[in-house]
């Protein structure tokens, strides 16, 4: 009935006046008898065509409402690319995982394709593409079964399963890929990687990761037995790391004192630096970096008395422990006691430095 109500009224806007009028005050007070009226007045013929005309009219309606709406703007220039790896030199026998950063620097919410692979059909080398080279400048051999067959990407993505990613923005995306899935990588050799990433298939954007890296897999295996003396653990502890930090501070001995800290994740505890360094690009990030290390490394007017070591903490994973420390620092009139908490987080066999929070305990006169 709604249907049709819409074609009935643009034929009535047709009609002359007194028919018009007439079905107006039937249409107002007695709705539910409208097609009857209209059938009586007009005949069998006019209402069949008022049927076609009110379902030509809605189609349009209809169609517009499957068409898929995106959020945000499609801005692929303003999606930066850069990379990233855990591990620079790797053993034969482990996975070497790139890590494809696309970050969002654009002020409002931006999106990309990429697609997931079925059955049998693999996804991995379609939005994201690295290619990796050895240092005389020759492509490493590919593996990809399309590239093999010299297929067409865009026959290729019609078996594939699309997704659309959204970001915030500021927001940044990690996509990892093996690179022994895509290309045959020998021993002994170095190789450096960059990468092409494509917003959207088919529309001939492409945008090149803002910097390149290296890598080189050796022939030793990870799980070779090892030796007595190998088995003992002799890693060291969280709170050794802190005395070790420390004791290089107040040795001004910068080069141990930045071994124990996570430059990329320590900068976030400092306000000054953290806003700037989120929506920096790779470059700048590096600089940002610099100028961090400088800070940390400056002459101190409160430079370190004496600390020690009063808790330590490590989480059930194993992944994450805490250290509270009291420390004395120089002051001109008195000298000023801290207590601080250090969270320290496990990168390979060793802990290093992410976080510090430090509270005024007290004042000292000297």
């Amino acid at each position: 009935m709604t249907r049709s109500v819409i074609g009935y009224w643009i034929i009535f806007s047709a009609t002359t006046g007194n028919e018009f009028s007439y079905l107006t005050k039937h249409f107002l007070f007695n709705f539910n008898n409208v097609e009857d009226i209209f059938y009586r007045n007009y005949g069998k013929r006019a209402f069949i065509m008022m049927k076609i005309y009110s379902f030509l009219l809605t189609l349009p309606l209809a169609l517009l409402a499957c068409i898929p709406v995106r959020a945000g703007v499609y801005e692929p220039d303003k999606l930066r690319v850069y990379l990233k790896m855990d591990k620079r030199v790797l053993y034969s026998d482990e996975d070497v995982v790139l890590q494809i950063c696309i970050k969002n620097v654009s002020e409002k919410k931006n999106f990309f394709d990429v697609f997931d692979s079925i059955k049998n059909k693999p996804g991995e080398y379609t939005t994201f593409q690295p290619l990796v080279y050895d240092y005389s400048g020759r492509e490493a051999e590919i593996t990809v079964p399309y590239k093999l067959e010299k297929r067409d990407i865009k026959e290729l993505i019609r078996d594939l399963e699309r997704r659309m990613v959204e970001l915030a923005p500021g927001e940044v995306f990690i996509h990892s890929i093996n690179l022994k899935h895509i290309y045959k990588l020998d021993l002994n050799t170095r190789y450096r990687v960059k990468s092409l990433f494509y917003p959207t298939i088919g529309e001939d954007i492409v945008i090149t990761s803002d910097n390149e890296l290296s890598f080189k897999i050796i022939a030793e295996k990870r799980y070779n037995k090892p030796s007595e003396r190998e088995a003992v653990q002799r890693n060291i502890s969280p709170s050794e790391v802190i005395l070790l930090t420390l004791r290089a501070e107040k040795d001004k001995n910068w080069d141990n004192y930045l071994k124990y800290i996570d430059v990329e994740k320590f900068i976030n505890a400092y306000p000054e630096y953290t806003q700037k360094y989120l929506r920096a690009n790779f470059e700048e990030k590096n600089q940002i970096e610099k100028d961090f290390i400088k800070y940390l490394t400056r002459d101190r007017d409160d430079y370190l008395l004496h600390y020690k070591i009063m808790e330590e903490e490590i989480e059930n994973s194993k992944r994450i422990a805490y250290v509270n420390v009291i420390e004395d620092r120089y002051g001109s009139r008195w000298n000023y006691r801290y207590r601080c908490r250090y969270m320290l987080e496990q990168y390979k066999d060793m802990w290093l430095i992410v976080d510090e929070v430090a509270t005024v305990m007290q004042g000292a006169k000297r």
